[in-house]
């Protein structure tokens, strides 16, 4: 046994003496061996995803409801589109220069080498240079985890090369720190903005992270070939899955509350024999007798299936039906399990209505109990959903009982069809043909697993497809609603932003004139000048409105405008008089079109077309003699004549709101916040998500985010068929969340909730 156990010892000071025979310049080309390698798969990498992380920045920036944000999105996507092989080349030359500083040890004196240093003062730091270092710190934690055994084994290696055998990560040369720090020195090399810098910086983690194990092990059996302490763990089992790709929050599972491997994924933690070793902790003395197998978490954990017996499976059918051959003197009420409004499964167990064979079994029926009071205890699913749900607790005992892979596979079928449910329940009333609908669809599918579940998983990811379709259809026609609401709000939006942008593009177009007050000599005749102000601004008001910005309309309506005051300046050479003659008819045909827009009459326009010949015959006149004049006209009848015989260019947005919060856009004073965790909340929302909000009576409305402006970041809510919508700005969203008004739901897996509470509780940290 002695002997075994020294074969896996590795003799660092043998190896020493092996190393005495690699000279300087060889132990030198071997570790530019390596940095090359890694660089090159890192470049690789980047480069196959730099359109995938294009297209990521884009999507970005359509969906943030800032303007600001979007602006640095767009501004990282363009350094990509266009400055990609620069921001490559810059990378490559950061990275070698700081594998050399550490390798050679010398010091270039590169600024950006220090500039991240663990040791940094945060007193003295900007704000910009301290979000960077805490973005360097958040992705080099994220790479070290993914690749914790292949680092480790590398660190060993580098460290025996440079004669340091006790090499920390912190010194090893190809650290994803190093890779890190490069990546922002060459970023900044390309003078971005800091903000862009960072961004750039997550999509690099983002996309880096899942190949490093991979470089790190390559790497690892290179320097095996090359007698670098081949007795050591390469690093990465090949055999070993590790979904290395999801990034799960501090709350996002029963992982990370295990204290297990954090490069595993948690469909490999064996959930059930971690339950039952803290549950025997818990449990009173005497009622369990732990040996060490079991205390270990061996028994049961080495197989998925039960050893479950027949006679099990018929009594515990039975039950599930409501029904149990049983003695007159057991005092329980099958009803109770139809009914599924209570936790049945401790009372049956104590009735003697399913008998525990073994400590497992006893274990298995604690669990799923304990699993089922969160689903009782939630108060996001309705009473009479929960009632549905709670009458499978007869059905997901025998599942668990069969299966004991049900705690640790979160892609079990069983598992999925409770979460889809759980998750359509969130939002649901008594009132509306779609709620109607949904519990019936629930009921027909616990009432076909009661009747028709024995022992074959099977039925539940069936009824799991059929709940699916029935939820994706009605998404569909909810979105049509959604859609309706969205448009009507954009309109509403639009109009408010037009007054502000028609005027602003008169004023631009008229310049230094100041309009009919006589203070300056106006640089356009009188009656033009008011009818831009008066009515053209109107034809831009209503374009902008119903068209946008960006639209053709939009530009020809500028360009009339322009092409109107122009025509109506002084004449001085044939060369502009010709233009003139040639630009008019399609100048009269475009004023016609923009002023139908708001329904001008005929009538009306005749005053502004005469006026209009009047002063294109002084303009003309104007470049032949120097006494021309600009015609005169009572403006104050010309202004009647313009005055708009209705308002049908305003939008006719309403919609009905019981807190009547719709187009609303302003905020109040008071929640006007610099930015803090609730204003990130707040825009880390997603479309989906629900959000509890505080109504004035004391009760509470659950409402789901549909929709986000991206002109304003106006944030539309509605319920679960599009309807009862609710708009909100971002400011007054961040301080409902911030006065405890509005809570966001948790959306994640209600059965995975459940285990990750369940764990927690058991290991004390919370209830």
């Amino acid at each position: 046994m002695m002997e075994n156990s020294q074969r896996n010892v590795v003799n660092l000071a043998q190896f020493d003496k092996n190393r005495k025979l690699l000279s300087p310049a060889e132990v030198l080309m071997l570790l530019n061996e390596c940095r090359d390698r890694l660089i090159g798969a890192v470049e690789k990498v980047w480069g196959e995803r730099r359109v995938q992380i294009e297209d990521d920045l884009l999507d970005l920036a359509e969906n943030s409801p800032m303007l600001e944000n979007r602006n640095w999105y767009y501004q990282a996507q363009g350094l990509l589109r266009n400055r990609s092989e620069s921001l490559t080349a810059a990378l490559r030359s950061q990275f070698i220069a700081r594998v050399d500083v550490q390798v050679r040890g010398v010091n270039l004196g590169y600024a950006a080498m220090s500039e991240f240093s663990d040791d940094l003062d945060l007193s003295l730091v900007d704000d910009t240079a301290f979000e960077e270092s805490l973005a360097l710190s958040k992705s080099v934690s994220r790479m070290q985890m993914d690749a914790v055994e292949e680092l480790a084994a590398l660190e060993q290696r580098v460290g025996a090369l440079l004669r340091h055998p006790h090499n920390k990560n912190e010194a090893n040369p190809f650290a994803p720190k190093e890779l890190c720090e490069a990546f922002l020195a060459a970023s900044k090399e390309l003078e971005t903005n800091s903000k862009v810098r960072v961004i750039l910086l997550q999509h690099f983690d983002s996309h880096i992270a899942p190949i490093l194990p991979q470089a790190y092990q390559a790497i690892n059996q290179f320097l095996v070939t090359k007698g670098v302490l081949p007795s050591i763990k390469v690093g990465m089992s090949g055999a070993r899955e590790r979904h290395r790709n999801s990034r799960q929050s501090p709350n996002a599972g029963p992982a990370s509350a295990m204290g297990a491997n954090p490069d595993a994924g948690a469909d490999n933690v064996d959930v059930f024999a971690l339950l039952q070793q803290l549950l025997s902790r818990q449990a009173p003395q005497g009622r369990w007798t732990m040996h060490a197998d079991a205390a270990d978490g061996q028994e049961g954990s080495q197989t998925a299936l039960s050893s479950i017996s027949a006679d099990q499976i018929a009594a515990l059918t039975l039950l599930q039906r409501g029904q149990f051959a049983g003695n007159a003197s057991i005092s329980f009420d099958p009803a109770l399990i139809q009914s599924g409004a209570t936790n049945v499964l401790r009372d049956i167990r104590d009735a003697g209505l399913v008998q525990a064979t073994s400590r497992a079994d006893d274990f298995i029926i604690d669990i799923v109990a304990m699993l089922f009071d969160y689903v009782f205890d939630d108060k996001n699913i309705p009473a009479a959903l929960k009632a549905l749900i709670g009458r499978l607790q007869i059905p997901v005992l025998k599942v668990a009982m069969l299966d004991r892979q049900f705690f640790s596979k979160k892609a079990h079928p069983a598992r999925r069809l409770l979460d889809e449910m759980a998750s359509a329940a969130v939002g649901w009333t008594e009132v509306g043909e779609y709620n109607a609908a949904l519990y019936a669809k629930v009921s027909d599918i616990v009432q076909s697993v009661l009747n028709n579940f024995a022992d074959d998983a099977s039925i539940f990811e069936a009824l799991l497809h059929d709940l699916e379709m029935f939820v994706a259809t009605h998404e569909v026609e909810a979105q049509t609603a959604v859609n309706e609401t969205a448009q009507a709000i954009e309109m509403a939006e639009r109009a408010q932003l037009a007054a502000v942008v028609a005027q602003e593009a008169v004023s631009s177009a008229l310049g230094g004139d100041i309009g009919l007050d006589g203070s300056v000599e106006p640089i356009f005749p009188e009656l033009i000048t008011e009818f831009v102000r008066a009515t053209w601004q109107r034809v831009l008001l209503h374009v902008y409105t119903h068209e946008g910005e960006h639209s053709p309309l939009w530009q020809t309506s500028l360009k009339t405008m322009r092409d109107l005051l122009w025509s109506v300046t002084p004449k001085l050479n044939t060369e502009d008089r010709l233009r003139l003659v040639a630009m008019l008819p399609e100048l009269l045909k475009q004023l016609r079109d923009g002023m139908n827009l708001i329904q001008i009459e005929s009538a009306q326009r005749e005053v502004i077309f005469s006026g209009l010949v009047s002063c294109h015959a002084v303009a003309v006149k104007a470049g032949l003699q120097s006494s021309a004049k600009l015609p005169r006209v009572d403006t104050d009848a010309y202004t009647s004549a313009l005055k708009p015989a209705s308002a049908a260019d305003e939008p006719d947005v309403k919609v009905d709101d019981d807190e009547g919060e719709h187009f609303d856009f302003a905020v109040d004073s008071g929640e006007l916040f610099d930015d803090d965790e609730y204003t990130e909340q707040a825009r880390a929302l997603k479309k989906g998500m629900w959000v509890e909000f505080a109504t004035p009576e004391g009760g509470s409305r659950l409402a789901r985010l549909s929709w986000v402006s991206s002109l304003r970041g106006v944030y539309l809510f509605t319920d679960n068929q599009g309807l009862n919508a609710l708009t909100i700005a971002l400011p007054r969203l961040a301080a409902r969340l911030r006065t405890g008004e509005a809570r966001v739901i948790k959306t994640t897996s209600l059965t995975e909730r459940a285990v990750d509470r369940l764990v927690g509780k058991l290991q004390g940290r919370g209830h």
